[in-house]
Parts: C-alpha cells; sequence; structure tokens
C-alpha cells in the first residue's frame, strides 16, 4: 500500500549565486538562530518589505538638487578648511558661512524625508 504525502508547500524555488554572495548569505545565517536555511530564507523574503519607490517625476529633480547642494557645501567647507591648514586661522564669517549652509541641507533633508515618507504610506502602503 503507497503512502500519499499532502503537502502544503509544493511549488519549489531554486537560483543562483555567486560564491562572494553564498557567502554572505552564510554568514548572514550564522548571526541567527534559524536552524535551516528554508527557514532562513522564507523569513528573509516574507517578513521584510520590499518598497518600490519611482524617482523619474519630482524626485528625481529633487535628488539632483540634493547632490548638487551637497556638492556645492562640500566645495565650500574644503575651501575654508584648505585655508584654515594653510594659515591657522578661521574667520566668523566663514564659520556662519558653514552653518547656513549645513542648516540649508538639514532643512532640505528634512523636507524630502517628509516627501518621501508621504509617498510610501500614501502610494506603496495605501
Amino acid at each position: 500500500m503507497s503512502k500519499t504525502v499532502s503537502r502544503k508547500n509544493n511549488c519549489t524555488i531554486h537560483f543562483m549565486v555567486n560564491e562572494e554572495d553564498m557567502k554572505e548569505l552564510n554568514r548572514r545565517f550564522a548571526l541567527t538562530n534559524f536552524k535551516n536555511k528554508r527557514e532562513f530564507y522564507r523569513d528573509s523574503i516574507f517578513k521584510n518589505r520590499i518598497i518600490s519607490i519611482d524617482i523619474s517625476g519630482a524626485f528625481r529633480k529633487e535628488l539632483r538638487e540634493l547632490s548638487s547642494l551637497v556638492s556645492r557645501n562640500s566645495a565650500n567647507l574644503n575651501q575654508i578648511a584648505k585655508a584654515v591648514n594653510s594659515t591657522g586661522i578661521i574667520y566668523k564669517d566663514d564659520i556662519e558661512s558653514i552653518k547656513k549652509a549645513l542648516q540649508g541641507e538639514l532643512l532640505f533633508l528634512s523636507e524630502f524625508r517628509e516627501k518621501v515618507s508621504d509617498y510610501i504610506i500614501n502610494e506603496v502602503v495605501g
């Protein structure tokens, strides 16, 4: 008499990775309390939310603006640091300029983070 096994999980998934990825998967698996890799992979896939954000529209423009702002501020900061390193003197105006630039970056980042959060809540989770 043959015995029929009824399985809930009756589909197979197979994928290939390179050696570097396999080492990383093994490293992460070793950090967990999972008894087998099957459960580790299932948990990694199903318990983590994957969010895809379209950055082709308004987000793209704002990312460019943010990148430009950070680049300009970095260049200004480097020029001031070079002058301070060569003369040993920093001027109050330079400090104020740095503070103002960094505050502008922080404000922009804060506003951008709000927009991304709103997008995720309204468009992705919604």
